[in-house]
């Protein structure tokens, strides 16, 4: 690979193949050297390839305000999720997690702390993701040498969460809100606590994700009442109210209104959460 622009003395762009801009990160990297020279591989430590012009802009630009420890912690952090997770992660999770520990690590710096009030939400919604953001926690503490409050860890996996599913933290909040909200009106209807290691429930949280990613992208289902949904209506009253009330709350709070199709579908999952009873 040949230097292309020199941005520091650990970062330098170049160009691949199809002649696309890929920075580069290497303690020392960026030493003495000059476009135009061969670059020493062995010197490469992570090669940041984004899907547009305008993503690696905001990528340099960022790389440009935060330490290259900053840059190498993120990207283990983010190889670790790919790793655990095995799935694919939209790149922009590269600026929007580095600027967010960078930011984090500031505040640390300051004696300054926050409450993350999704926390507990988020480690019952997404415990492979909040794991993530434990594991990310550990290597901050050790490598930074500062102690950050349990919060950040729901905050990175968060952050996880965004680019496992394409979106940004406003609509990852704004789903975990559904989703927790949903569950709550069903445990104080029923008095109830879930029993969170069945399948029941697993499969209940799942629908509620899905339900709230159609309901925020207005993908919502349009069928009308049907055998099913007078049939789950006439036998078992409670659940059904329990779903007309999930409704009321999303009209109430984001002006959303479910179908019969999607209540019953609702009242469906709620059976089965809270037959056991």
């Amino acid at each position: 690979m040949i230097v292309h622009k020199v941005l520091n003395n650990n970062i330098v762009s170049s160009l691949d193949e199809r002649g696309r801009e890929v920075l580069l990160v290497g303690r020392g990297l960026g030493w003495q050297a000059k476009p135009g020279e061969a670059i020493d591989k062995k010197k490469i430590d992570k090669i940041f390839r984004m899907d547009t012009g305008a993503s690696t802009e905001k990528l340099k630009q960022l790389f440009l305000e935060v330490d290259v420890e900053v840059i190498e912690l993120s990207a283990r952090i983010i190889d670790y999720a790919r790793e655990t997770l095995k799935k694919k992660l939209n790149k922009n999770v590269y600026i929007t997690l580095t600027d967010h520990i960078s930011f984090a690590i500031e505040r640390m710096k300051q004696g300054i702390t926050f409450r993350n009030a999704l926390q507990w939400e988020t480690s019952k919604l997404y415990p492979a993701e909040y794991a993530i953001g434990l594991y990310a926690l550990e290597l901050l503490q050790k490598t930074m040498q500062l102690e950050f409050p349990k919060d950040e860890a729901g905050s990175i996996a968060l952050h996880i969460v965004n680019a496992e599913y394409d979106c940004n933290m406003n609509y990852t909040q704004q789903m975990t809100e559904i989703i927790q909200n949903s569950l709550n009106i069903v445990r104080y209807a029923f008095h109830m606590e879930f029993d969170e290691q069945s399948l029941d429930y697993q499969r209940f949280t799942t629908h509620l994700l899905f339900f709230a990613q159609r309901a925020l992208d207005h993908k919502l289902m349009d069928g009308g009442p049907d055998e099913m949904y007078e049939l789950m209506k006439k036998k078992n009253p409670r659940q059904f109210r329990c779903a007309e009330k999930i409704q009321d709350y999303l009209k109430k709070q984001y002006n959303f209104t479910l179908s019969a199709e999607e209540i019953t579908f609702l009242t469906v999952h709620i059976v089965r959460v809270t037959t056991k009873l």
